[in-house]
C-alpha cells in the first residue's frame, strides 16, 4: 500500500486532501487544498484520472483522496502544520524546531504528533491510539476520545474535554483538563500544578497528591481521607458511587498544587472555542 509522506522545510503547509504524483524517480507527495476535480471540461469524479499538468517534468497526476485508511506521514522544520477539515487514518506528524502543528480534525488507529518548541493544538481527537508530545511547546487539546497519551518536558497540558483514557505529563509545565466520561486518567505535573474539572454526576475514584491538595466545596467526595507524607498531602474518595478498579482519577503534583474543580459540560463547551 502506499504510503502518503510529505517533507517541508519552511512556510507553512495546509492539508486537506493530498496528491500523489509519479515520475521517472520514486513516488512524491504534494499536499494541496480540497476542491472539485477539474480537467478543463467539467468535473470529474474523485476515481477519474484528471488531466491538471503538475510541477517538474514528465508527471502526471494519479490519484487525490481524502486519506481514509492510509498511514499519513508529515515532516517539517521551521514551518507551519495545519491540517483543514477531517483527516482519517493513521497519522504521523513530526515538527522540529520552533515548528507548529494546528489540526481540526483527526480520526484514525493511530495516532502520533510531536513537536520540539512548536505549539501542539488539535480541535477533536477520535482513535483507538494516540501519542502527542512536545520537549518545549504546549499541547492544547480540544475534544478527545480513546486511549491519548500526553508528554511535555517545559510546555503546557490543556484539554478540554477526556472521554476515556488519558495519561498526561509534563516535567515544568502545568496541567488543565476537563474530564467529560471516564474511563482511567492519569495526570503528572513533577514540577508545575494540576487541575481536573468534572461534571458533578461523574462516577470516579480519586487520588489527588501534592505539595498542596484543593477540592472544590461544589465537588461532593464521599469516603473522603487525607494523609500526609513528607512535604506533600494525598487525598483519596469516591464520586457517585464509583468502582475504583474501573474509573478512577490519578492526579499527582509533588511540587505544586492540585487542584479538583465542579464544571459541566456546557462550560466546558467555551475551552474549545
Amino acid at each position: 500500500m502506499l504510503t502518503p509522506c510529505v517533507s517541508w522545510r519552511s512556510g507553512c503547509l495546509r492539508l486537506r486532501r493530498l496528491r500523489v504524483w509519479a515520475g521517472a524517480g520514486p513516488w512524491t507527495c504534494q499536499a494541496c487544498q480540497a476542491r472539485p476535480y477539474h480537467s478543463g471540461e467539467g468535473e470529474r469524479r474523485p476515481d477519474s484520472e484528471a488531466q491538471v499538468p503538475p510541477p517538474g517534468p514528465a508527471r502526471r497526476l494519479l490519484r487525490e483522496w481524502t486519506l481514509p485508511s492510509q498511514k499519513f506521514h508529515v515532516q517539517t522544520k521551521g514551518g507551519k502544520v495545519i491540517c483543514l477539515g477531517t483527516i482519517y487514518g493513521n497519522i504521523d506528524i513530526h515538527a522540529s524546531d520552533k515548528s507548529t502543528v494546528t489540526v481540526n480534525k483527526l480520526q484514525g488507529s493511530s495516532v502520533n504528533i510531536s513537536t520540539e518548541d512548536g505549539l501542539l493544538k488539535a480541535k477533536y481527537l477520535y482513535t483507538e491510539s494516540s501519542f502527542l508530545s512536545s520537549a518545549a511547546g504546549d499541547i492544547t487539546l480540544g475534544s478527545v476520545h480513546g486511549n491519548i497519551t500526553l508528554q511535555s518536558k517545559m510546555g503546557n497540558i490543556t484539554v478540554g474535554s477526556s472521554s476515556g483514557y488519558l495519561k498526561a505529563s509534563t516535567h515544568q509545565g502545568a496541567i488543565d483538563v476537563y474530564v467529560s466520561q471516564l474511563g482511567k486518567v492519569e495526570l503528572k505535573s513533577h514540577k508545575g500544578s494540576v487541575i481536573v474539572k468534572v461534571p458533578s454526576s461523574l462516577p470516579t475514584y480519586l487520588q489527588l497528591s501534592g505539595k498542596e491538595v484543593d477540592v472544590n466545596s461544589e465537588v461532593h467526595v464521599q469516603e473522603i481521607a487525607k494523609a500526609r507524607k513528607d512535604d506533600g498531602v494525598t487525598i483519596t474518595g469516591l464520586m457517585n458511587q464509583a468502582n475504583k478498579c474501573e474509573k478512577w482519577i490519578k492526579a499527582d503534583a509533588p511540587k505544586g498544587t492540585v487542584s479538583l474543580r465542579g464544571q459541566s459540560w456546557f462550560q466546558s463547551l467555551n475551552l474549545q472555542d
